[in-house]
């Protein structure tokens, strides 16, 4: 009589393993002072798990490079974030990136950039989308804000900023919180800014369902 449980466990366990998270990435880039050897540049992206609307963001200081290479980078530091293989539509404001990972440009220049994308890119069922950029779409206006703060701040924003950040960013009646995230961001700017960085606990986004995490193996 306990087979057919035994059985109905087995088949949840590999419908885990087979089950493809659906995921958006909003990726985009600030470079200051572009070209200059004294640039400073960083990235950003918005993360979200679409059947967990889970949301998770990513800020990263990238230091003197050019502005192609952080917006190459920024795809790079998205993609690092899922643990496992998922279904994952990009979107960009670079033409530079999204004509070259669609085929219409090849990869003559930085090369090591473009390298580590399609390495981060392996296992994953991936479309590019261009977005037109500071034209009104939230989540790429978001992902603006969080890499002009990295490269502002000369410095990667912590995992719990982050994480405090995503909550302000998390769907209110269906409309993305656009304004209570800047907010709070320039205040965690200013905060690196005078006192560096420093850390606090801040609420997981989850709503409870049963799909695994695109951010857990």
């Amino acid at each position: 009589m306990h087979a057919p449980k035994r059985e109905t466990e087995k088949s949840c366990c590999e419908a885990d393993e087979n089950y493809a998270p659906l995921v958006t990435i909003y990726a985009d880039a600030s470079c200051l002072r572009n070209p200059d050897p004294n640039a400073s540049a960083g990235c950003r992206a918005v993360i979200i798990d679409r059947k967990r609307t889970e949301i998770r963001l990513v800020a990263r200081y990238l230091g003197p490079i050019t502005n192609q290479q952080a917006e190459v980078l920024a795809c790079v530091k998205a993609l690092e974030e899922l643990r496992r293989p998922c279904r994952v539509e990009i979107f960009s404001d670079s033409m530079y990136v999204i004509d070259t990972m669609t085929g219409l440009n090849r990869m003559k220049t930085n090369r090591p950039f473009w390298g580590s994308l399609v390495e981060a890119s392996l296992g994953h069922h991936i479309t590019w989308r261009w977005v037109k950029g500071h034209h009104g779409a939230t989540f790429q206006e978001a992902a603006d804000r969080l890499a002009c703060a990295a490269s502002t701040a000369k410095g990667d924003l912590q995992s719990d900023d982050l994480d405090f950040l995503a909550k302000h960013l998390s769907e209110e009646n269906n409309q993305p919180n656009i304004r209570s995230f800047e907010i709070e961001l320039d205040k965690i700017v200013s905060r690196y800014e005078v006192f560096g960085h420093s850390e606090h606990q801040a609420p997981k986004l989850d709503d409870g369902t049963a799909f695994p995490s695109a951010f857990s193996a």
